[in-house]
């Protein structure tokens, strides 16, 4: 599907259960805050770091994308677009359906490698403009609307 199809995101964003590839137990890290929103939304996330250990909420962080339940079929992928691929594979391999590769995480040539393969990826977005935003992100979401660039 293409990236900025907003059914696609509204399907992703309809998952029950939500892994994400990232989390960082820092709150000036993104992964950080895109867990922490996310779950005050209501979201059940899985979050996945390699380093382990418990989430606040103690909440399992899982090591990497191959150990999440498997009921988690959606993936938010927030980490250095040179890990990015690794974790894009892991969750091929899994038969996660769903990914959302967070802006900055990404490339053109993880894009296009994901063009030919059976997988529903928005690619280049942010989260937190489409995931019942507030403040700031509701601020350039209406700046994107302004502008046309919302997904259709």
């Amino acid at each position: 599907m293409h990236a900025s199809d907003k059914a696609l995101i509204d399907a992703f964003l309809d998952q029950p259960d939500i892994g994400l590839a990232g989390y960082s137990r820092n709150p000036r890290k993104f992964g950080h805050t895109i867990y922490k929103t996310l779950k005050e939304k209501g979201y059940r996330l899985f979050p996945v770091n390699p380093a382990g250990g418990e989430a606040p909420g103690g909440e399992t962080i899982y090591p990497d994308v191959a150990s999440l339940p498997g009921e988690v079929n959606a993936l938010v992928v927030v980490t250095r677009a040179d890990v990015t691929p690794v974790v894009v594979d892991q969750a091929l391999l899994k038969g996660i359906d769903y990914l959302w590769i967070q802006q900055m995480s990404g490339s053109k040539q993880l894009y296009a490698s994901l063009a030919p393969k059976d997988v529903n990826a928005i690619c280049g977005r942010c989260i937190l403009l489409h995931a019942q935003p507030e403040g700031i992100h509701k601020f350039h979401r209406w700046l994107l609307g302004l502008f046309g660039q919302l997904p259709e």
